[in-house]
């Protein structure tokens, strides 16, 4: 498996507003490699998502953005897709613990310490499936 690399900059305006925590809109398409799943994945402009939906209480230890917004564009935006676009506009789908573990090699790469990662990780397993259901009743 070869390592996750980021291929573009990452370039997103906070759109918060009102009681939001944080929502970003990318300002131009961010692309990546996930070795995860040994492909390019390419998250289009203007997409807008909520990075990590960290409680207020725990946020003294995984801060909501940071070295990890990147990592949350590209799983918000696995989720909501269940999948990402290949170079021919085919949807490659993908499972819940695979967008997961971009999540986590997408962090890391950007270098956020492995025990953070795995603790980021371990709390996305814990409480993703109720975003990842939530996406689903919207793309049925």
């Amino acid at each position: 498996m070869s390592p996750a690399d980021f291929i573009t900059e990452f370039k997103a305006l906070d759109v918060t507003e009102g009681f939001d925590t944080h929502t970003l809109m990318l300002l131009e398409p961010f692309t990546v490699y996930s070795g995860v799943l040994d492909a390019v994945i390419t998250v289009p402009k203007d997409f807008i998502f909520d990075g990590e939906s960290i409680p207020f209480w725990l946020q003294w230890l995984a801060p909501p953005f940071g070295d990890s917004k990147r990592g949350a564009c590209v799983h918000d935006w696995l989720y909501r897709n269940a999948g990402y676009l290949d170079e021919h506009g085919t949807l490659c789908p993908v499972r819940r613990s695979q967008a997961d573990a971009v999540y986590r090699e997408l962090i890391e790469a950007k270098g956020l310490p492995r025990w953070r990662a795995n603790i980021r990780w371990a709390a996305l397993r814990l409480v993703g499936g109720f975003a990842w259901n939530a996406n689903r009743k919207n793309r049925d």
